[in-house]
């Protein structure tokens, strides 16, 4: 084919290749794809932060032994978009953690900010972001926080066993292997 008519074909394949994706490929249709991902984004965060309501009493241990007792709160709030929630062990240990767990529908993200302290009244911020999460269960994974001293990667885990029975793991990694920090059995209080 001589270079001026091969020019034109592929003129002519190329404009009929971008009209056929035209068609095929709607942008209202793909606006409502992506609104009803971000509505099933929605729906099951919400679903997980009204499983996850309410207070918690647990009992579990520390991985290199030791019993542990603390108390969970988990309170919706913004419509069922966020929770607020506090965990405070109970004595003889003094953990505490007062935490925000919001959804960022756009991003599909679940982060929780948080202030804790193993020891001391003021408490050190951390970032976690959810890197995986269902209307049942949610691990949430240490990020960074500008200003702050670093932490060893560490995670949360939180599992809805039963609707009355709430599981949380705590990891961490030591020298690259993930280890278990402390784990909690939680039943619903009525």
């Amino acid at each position: 084919m001589p270079p001026t008519k091969r020019r034109a074909h592929n003129y002519v394949t190329s404009c009929c290749f971008f009209a056929i994706v035209a068609l095929v490929v709607d942008p209202s249709s793909l606006h409502a794809q992506a609104a009803t991902l971000q509505d099933s984004v929605v729906n099951r965060a919400a679903s997980l932060f009204r499983n996850i309501a309410g207070r918690w009493t647990c009992a579990g241990g520390f991985a290199r032994g030791g019993a542990l007792a603390s108390e969970l709160t988990f309170t919706p709030f913004a419509d069922g978009r966020a929770l607020a929630f506090l965990h405070a062990d109970r004595a003889p240990n003094a953990y505490w953690q007062s935490a925000t767990w919001s959804l960022d529908a756009a991003g599909h993200v679940v982060s929780m900010a948080m202030a804790g302290s193993v020891k001391t009244r003021t408490g050190a911020p951390a970032l976690f972001i959810a890197t995986a999460w269902s209307e049942r269960s949610i691990t949430l994974v240490a990020d960074t926080v500008k200003n702050t001293p670093p932490f060893a990667p560490n995670q949360f885990t939180y599992s809805l066993i039963s609707p009355d029975s709430l599981k949380m793991l705590w990891e961490l990694s030591r020298g690259g292997l993930k280890a278990v920090g402390d784990s909690l059995l939680c039943g619903r209080v009525r």
